[in-house]
């Protein structure tokens, strides 16, 4: 049996979702409706529901600048962080946090970046050499 985690996520437009979650980040779009996009997230359940009304914000201190709370990502090996980043980079996506290395020197050592998709859902990417080393507590 397979542990999955699943989120819904708002958008605002299930096309600029289904580009930039299908063709940017390379995820597979399960099945479109009119008003949602079921996608495999690396291997989780994500659901874009069609909701103009709700919004991302930014809350959070994270050094001189604001990041929001609410956010979501994925932990991945450094290739795939590398990957991710380039093809980010070449669409020409917007970093709200730029890549970046933190906890130099120790077990959790890893490359990070933030992004907002169309719809201003914040979207993280860890990069590891193993994620599992997410967990470590130094």
């Amino acid at each position: 049996m397979t542990t999955m985690l699943h989120l819904s996520i708002p958008i605002h437009d299930t096309e600029q979702a289904e580009r930039f979650y299908g063709e940017i980040l390379g995820c597979r779009i399960t099945r479109r409706q009119s008003d949602r996009l079921d996608i495999d997230f690396f291997g989780h359940h994500l659901v874009g529901q069609l909701s103009v009304e709700e919004s991302s914000h930014r809350s959070v201190d994270i050094g001189k600048d604001q990041y929001p709370l609410r956010h979501f990502g994925v932990i991945v090996q450094q290739p795939v962080y590398d990957q991710l980043l380039e093809s980010l980079t070449q669409a020409k996506v917007p970093f709200a946090m730029q890549p970046t290395q933190i906890f130099t020197g120790t077990m959790r050592e890893q490359s990070v970046f933030l992004v907002l998709d169309p719809s201003g859902n914040a979207l993280e990417v860890k990069g590891l050499p193993e994620p599992d080393r997410v967990f470590s507590p130094e």
